[in-house]
């Protein structure tokens, strides 16, 4: 009698997903390969040019501010009180300007890298700053309003000096200029939304790489 072994576990199948290469779902952005992606890099390094020239100018009105010392020539209780007002104003510009120059060089390594993180992080900066020299504006407006009151004590005096003019009008000039450059950052936070949009819209694009 013949015995016909048929061993079945010979038979090796093979399973329909085996391939001789497999692939990795992976994203891939490619926003440098389009114009509009560049028009808007090119926007940005202009606001960041405009943002280091501004934050230099908060710097240097409020060194002025600082280092003026006319008001200390009289030696009036009231022109004391001008000059701490100008000295208070004065330091809040000088940490405006420096926060500003810090958010230019964060703005060019978020432009460069196009780092979502980064970018979001230098437009929530761009938005506290921006509320910081608004107020520092306004406060610079108030100052320049109250010296009206020590100019009506001045003139029941015998002392009669010009820094009480000079320090209304560069309280109130300064105070201003602080209040219009920050309302320009707005450019800047809108700019960065929109590269952010543009980024985070082509990062949502994926292909398969043969690995």
């Amino acid at each position: 009698m013949l015995y016909h072994n048929h061993d079945h576990s010979l038979h090796l199948q093979q399973h329909p997903t085996d391939y001789p290469y497999s692939y990795q779902y992976t994203p891939k952005t490619s926003v440098q390969q389009r114009p509009l992606h560049w028009c808007i890099i090119l926007i940005s390094l202009l606001f960041v040019f405009l943002l280091v020239i501004e934050s230099v100018a908060f710097v240097v009105l409020g060194a002025w501010h600082l280092t003026s010392r006319l008001v200390e020539t009289v030696n009036l209780p009231f022109f004391d009180e001008i000059y701490h007002r100008e000295l208070a104003f004065g330091i809040i510009l000088v940490l405006i300007g420096a926060a500003g120059i810090f958010m230019s060089i964060l703005g060019l390594v978020a432009f460069f890298t196009l780092r979502l993180l980064l970018l979001r992080a230098f437009a929530v900066c761009l938005l506290v700053v921006m509320t910081g020299g608004i107020a520092s504006g306004v406060v610079g407006i108030v100052f320049s309003s109250q010296v009206n009151g020590y100019i009506e004590e001045m003139r029941k005096s015998t002392v009669v000096d010009e820094s009480y003019a000079e320090a209304k009008f560069m309280l109130g000039m300064n105070g201003g200029l602080s209040l219009f450059m920050s309302l320009t950052w707005i450019i800047g936070i809108v700019i960065v939304q929109c590269l952010t949009k543009d980024v985070n819209i082509y990062a949502s694009d994926h292909i398969y790489r043969r690995t």
